[in-house]
Formats: structure tokens, C-alpha cells, sequence
């Protein structure tokens, strides 16, 4: 009986350990990030600093709107999950059946955001007409 107890609060006590090393290892999201062109075809735009700081806290973006995993057709991504880099799923070079390659996917998203929030009249500032306005003018 004694066996069996030890055995399964070892069990437990491990599971602690596991789940606490996990949460304690959750990394920050970085302020700012840096969305490379790398593997576009080709690479004519500048990379976007992307603030995820502001979209996140300022803006109260919910990361479900640019983090996900598609499973038959929803988002099964939840916050705290691993974030993968968009690059694991969207090819730099051309659409993968239902999956839109990198820069259309980016565009996609952000694009359609700012239009909305600029159309319902609650942003002004949210770039969407001119390349410009995201990308630095390449030298």
C-alpha cells in the first residue's frame, strides 16, 4: 500500500515540477520584432518593425488573431501555447493548397485589420494604403 502511494505521489509531484518548469520558462514576447523578407522571390520591400508591445497591450490585439493552428478548418492555437514561426507553415515562395504563402498571409492579416479598424472609425493611424507605411523605402 505504501508502494502504491509513494508511486503515485511521485507521479503527481513530477507533473508539479513539469508544469511549473514550463510556466517558469515562458519567454516574454520581444517589444518590437523584425519581419524578415528572407526567401521571398523577390525581395523587393524592406523588412517591417513590428511592435508586438503595442499590439498586444496598447491595442489590446487578442493573439489568437495572428497566432493559430488550424484543425479542420479552426483555430485550435490557444495563449500559452508554442508559437511557431510563420515561416513552419507559409511558404516564402507560393501558396500550399489552402495555406497562402508568407507575404499574402501577412498582408491578409494586418492589411484587412488596419482597413477595418480605419473604416469603423477607430483608427487613423493603422497603415494600410501605402507600402510605405510598413516598409522602410529600400536604398
Amino acid at each position: 500500500m505504501i508502494k502504491k502511494f509513494t508511486a503515485l505521489l511521485m507521479i503527481l509531484l513530477t507533473g508539479l515540477f513539469v508544469y511549473c518548469v514550463n510556466d517558469l520558462s515562458a519567454v516574454d514576447p520581444p517589444e518590437d520584432m523584425m519581419i524578415e523578407n528572407e526567401g521571398y522571390k523577390p525581395d523587393r520591400k524592406s523588412p517591417v518593425i513590428f511592435s508586438h508591445l503595442n499590439h498586444a497591450e496598447d491595442y489590446e490585439v487578442s493573439c489568437m488573431q495572428c497566432h493559430h493552428e488550424f484543425e479542420d478548418g479552426e483555430n485550435v492555437w490557444q495563449e500559452g501555447d508554442p508559437v511557431n514561426k510563420c515561416v513552419e507553415c507559409h511558404s516564402p515562395v507560393e501558396n500550399q493548397g489552402a495555406v497562402k504563402k508568407l507575404s499574402i498571409a501577412f498582408h491578409k492579416n494586418c492589411k484587412t485589420c488596419h482597413r477595418n479598424l480605419a473604416r469603423a472609425g477607430i483608427s487613423k493611424d493603422a497603415p494600410y494604403k501605402k507600402c510605405t507605411d510598413c516598409h522602410e523605402k529600400k536604398s
